[in-house]
């Protein structure tokens, strides 16, 4: 699986917020290896990194996915922080048209440099349209050892194509909203088995 993402801010005067680069790979029900790249839009302050995990559930309404992710801060405005995800993703289906997801994690820190927090990266409905348009609505969030919160809900769109998977958010932020675009292409590799 292969993921970009970029964040652009709407008001003038337009930065990029964020982008990230990530690669995974499913054998079976193992996650291994996962690693990735993000950054605040200019390279500034980078984070590095590398996890694995597994698909822990998977039936008629629920798939659950679980990881754990280690992180290396870097970049000219690092701080050297080091800390772990605990990233589990929900998927729900319930109705043929009507699906949810869930991702919320904890920073657990490594450093004295990372405090702690508990983030919301995508809690939303979507409806499915047709076999190649969905639309939803969503939430993003979280709060920091120094009793940060930030609240940012979104709509989206995604178009499902065989080149991947296309979809935009358009979310509130703080000081503002953004459009944030979302590629996501699964390649599935079929080996066919001999037979003597």
């Amino acid at each position: 699986m292969y993921v970009l993402r970029m964040g652009e801010q709407l008001q003038s005067p337009h930065i990029v917020t964020y982008r990230v680069a990530e690669w995974e790979q499913m054998r079976g029900r193992w996650i291994l290896p996962d690693v990735g790249y993000y950054d605040t839009g200019y390279g500034k302050d980078q984070i590095w990194f590398a996890g694995g995990g597994a698909d822990v559930l998977h039936s008629k309404h629920v798939d659950w996915e679980q990881e754990i992710y280690a992180l290396q801060e870097a970049g000219p405005e690092s701080t050297n922080k080091r800390f772990l995800w605990l990233w589990p993703v929900l998927d729900f289906r319930f109705r043929p048209r009507l699906t949810g997801e869930f991702v919320a994690y904890p920073t657990l820190p490594l450093n004295r440099a990372q405090g702690w927090g508990y983030d919301v990266d995508r809690a939303k409905i979507e409806w499915a349209s047709t076999s190649h348009w969905k639309a939803g609505v969503g939430y993003a969030g979280g709060f920091t050892a120094s009793s940060t919160c930030q609240h940012s809900p979104f709509l989206t769109v995604t178009r499902l194509t065989r080149a991947g998977n296309f979809e935009m958010w358009l979310q509130r932020i703080s000081g503002g909203a953004q459009v944030q675009l979302r590629y996501t292409l699964v390649h599935e590799e079929n080996r066919s088995s001999k037979t003597n």
